[in-house]
């Protein structure tokens, strides 16, 4: 996990000095009881990413301002799963923060346990002017080293669709008792398959949702071990599980057996189990 410089349980947040820009009133912050004041209809969404504190900065410059919000999400698994989720599937992603994007007038990135949203207004070329200097100069000040989770980067990066890797923080598949996964599609000239990949903090947890899940399908099993299941999901179509370790590795999708084996194989590789 990252290390943290200055914000990791600070009450305040001390904002960046832009040159040639001013800093247009105090800082606003914002906890669970009241951020629906700034993200009306979006907060339960936020919580749902563990979300523990916003900040929120404004600047102007003549008739141009910018906003600088600082979402903390407690570690870095959160900050990018929400960052992930609201990411367009289209972002021309960069190496800003653990990562990052940016059109016109806004820039999103990652970093950390932080997830920060920035835009400007009447401000030409705003993404590849002040907002990208802002943004690393405030990369550097929240996270010394701002990766990626480990599963996310653990993931096969051969066929993987571009912007689909993601973290889900609860109700996988729409089913509550699977919890959280980690996601990504992949596809080849015969189909598309989404890769999924369930940690725990133990085997026993492992099991518990292995029997749950041939509960939920109404599929009898005697014993459970680590080893290959496949799961009729009435809502998800055919289901494909392996179980190591602490980990699920799953798919779903299109059968794609010779896709399937090798992503789980790399996987396990690159996961050490």
């Amino acid at each position: 996990m990252a290390t943290f410089c200055f914000m990791a349980k600070a009450a305040s947040f001390d904002p960046p000095q832009i040159p040639g820009w001013l800093q247009d009133g105090d800082v606003e912050v914002y906890e669970k009881d009241n951020l629906f004041n700034h993200i009306n209809g979006a907060s339960e969404f936020y919580f749902s990413y563990n979300f523990q504190k916003l900040w929120v900065t404004r600047y102007k410059q003549d008739e141009a301002e910018m906003t600088l919000e600082v979402y903390d999400h407690g570690d870095n698994v959160h900050a990018y799963g929400i960052y992930s989720m609201e990411r367009p599937p289209e972002a021309d992603v960069k190496n800003i923060g653990a990562q990052g994007y940016f059109e016109e007038s806004i820039l999103n990135f990652v970093a950390g346990r932080y997830y920060v949203k920035m835009n400007a207004y009447r401000e030409p070329n705003a993404a590849l002017g002040v907002l990208m200097s802002t943004a690393r100069m405030v990369s550097d000040m929240l996270a010394e080293d701002p990766s990626l989770p480990d599963i996310i980067k653990a993931m096969p990066t051969d066929d993987l669709v571009p912007n689909s890797r993601q973290f889900v923080s609860n109700t996988f598949m729409g089913l509550e008792f699977l919890g959280s996964a980690y996601r990504a599609k992949y596809n080849n000239d015969d189909g598309e398959l989404t890769f999924f990949v369930m940690e725990r903090d133990s085997k026993a947890d492992i099991e518990s949702l292995l029997i749950k899940y041939h509960e939920f399908a109404q599929t009898d099993v005697s014993v459970l071990s680590e080893g290959s299941y496949v799961i009729e999901d009435p809502f998800n179509g055919t289901i494909h599980l392996k179980w190591v370790g602490n980990y699920i590795i799953g798919f779903s999708g299109d059968d794609l057996k010779s896709l399937r084996e090798r992503l789980a194989a790399e996987m396990e590789r690159n996961l050490g189990v």
